[in-house]
């Protein structure tokens, strides 16, 4: 079994291929209004993912989205930070008993998605509350504090940090260290209490910005405090990975990623870079509760070297791709699929079904799903995950 694990990368594989293919397969963001500039859509995107703990994705993606793209539409007009101020009149921050809440400034009329939230509207506009607020907000702030020296574009911001290091072969893991000190980087913990001096929370974010900048156009600092984030930060960068995948490889924030890179004078060659297996292979696996499932680690990991490691799940998928790469058909940040497939079927015990549990039991029943018919929905990832596609035939399929 000492290649158990590289039958189960190309088993992830599939899933993943089936998942990325069509939109309703993954989470869409509801923005405030359709002609939006890419540069704001992916922005949106990056904002909301800062917001993405310990609540439920779809209220994120509907609520913040929609709020979040209006405050985005907005710095570009204004070019103000008091948008972030809970003391200006027309602020995208709301103080409510001395607890705070992002809010619109527009008022919601014709938007079918937010009327079905009943909890959200104060005087016709749209608020939004993060699970840890006081520290999502810090990290907001400080972003377009530092976005501000480059017009508040997001996209020239990465078109500067990938032209200093597309010429390394890690370059990816280089925009992802680069974009956590653009929004994470000296965040801490923050309380309410901290928010009401937004004249004081300039000053640091400006003296952030500072230390920031020091590191990314000083080489020999760079390199040292990229080398330490390797060391097991990266690992723990769920939300900044996250969304640099999306912009990678969902289909629709590819286009938005690609459309605000063009408007920055990247070309064709680039985007075959960006877009190569080679590059998706630097992705990190966003470690979180469903890929470090005990019934899923537990099994994958079953007559392997590491079935009595304590190191998490994708540190471990990392390593055995490092020494592995040239047998492997896909790559570790493909195990996110974990996220669809683990309540689907570890924790409703439908081993019997899986094809990775068929890798050590021969008799199963996963023939009884897979009817190899084109003309239907594949039933095993419909099952798995929940993805709607249809089968792609026997001749094309990585599983059968």
């Amino acid at each position: 079994m000492n290649k158990k694990l590289t039958e189960i990368f190309k088993i992830i594989s599939f899933y993943d291929d089936y998942r990325w293919e069509l939109s309703h397969n993954y989470n869409l963001i509801n923005f405030f209004k359709k002609d939006l500039q890419p540069d704001i859509k992916i922005l949106t995107h990056w904002i909301c993912y800062i917001t993405d703990r310990q609540m439920p994705f779809q209220r994120i993606w509907d609520i913040g989205g929609f709020v979040f793209s209006e405050l985005i539409y907005e710095f570009k007009k204004q070019k103000s930070l008091n948008l972030l101020n809970p003391e200006y009149e027309n602020s995208f921050v709301i103080k409510e008993n001395d607890k705070y809440a992002f809010i619109s400034n527009s008022i919601v009329n014709n938007n079918n998605i937010l009327i079905q939230y009943g909890d959200i509207f104060e005087s016709g506009k749209v608020k939004f509350k993060s699970r840890f607020f006081p520290s999502d907000y810090l990290a907001i702030l400080y972003t377009f504090v530092f976005l501000k020296d480059y017009g508040f574009s997001f996209s020239k911001f990465i078109k500067e940090v990938y032209c200093n290091h597309k010429d390394k072969n890690d370059f990816i893991k280089r925009i992802l260290f680069s974009l956590y000190l653009l929004s994470y980087y000296e965040i801490g913990q923050p309380q309410s209490s901290d928010l009401s001096d937004f004249d004081a929370n300039i000053k640091k974010a400006n003296e952030r910005k500072s230390r920031i900048k020091d590191i990314l156009n000083n080489h020999d600092k760079f390199i040292k405090e990229y080398n330490m984030f390797l060391k097991d930060r990266v690992f723990r960068q769920k939300r900044a990975w996250c969304s640099l995948r999306d912009f990678l490889k969902s289909p629709e924030f590819r286009q938005y990623f690609e459309l605000s890179l063009r408007n920055e004078s990247l070309v064709d060659d680039d985007f075959k870079y960006f877009f190569s297996i080679e590059t998706l292979t630097q992705l990190e696996l966003p470690g979180d509760v469903w890929n470090n499932n005990s019934k899923f680690r537990n099994c994958i990991l079953k007559d392997t070297a590491y079935e009595k490691s304590k190191k998490s799940l994708n540190k471990i998928l990392r390593e055995y791709f490092n020494d592995n790469y040239q047998d492997i058909i896909g790559y570790p940040e493909q195990f996110d699929i974990t996220f669809d497939f683990v309540p689907r079927m570890c924790e409703l015990n439908n081993c019997d079904l899986c094809p990775i549990y068929r890798i050590s039991k021969e008799e199963n029943n996963f023939n009884k799903i897979c009817l190899k018919n084109k003309k239907m929905y594949c039933p095993v990832v419909l099952l798995s995950c929940n993805y709607k596609n249809n089968c792609k035939g026997s001749n094309n399929c990585k599983i059968v």
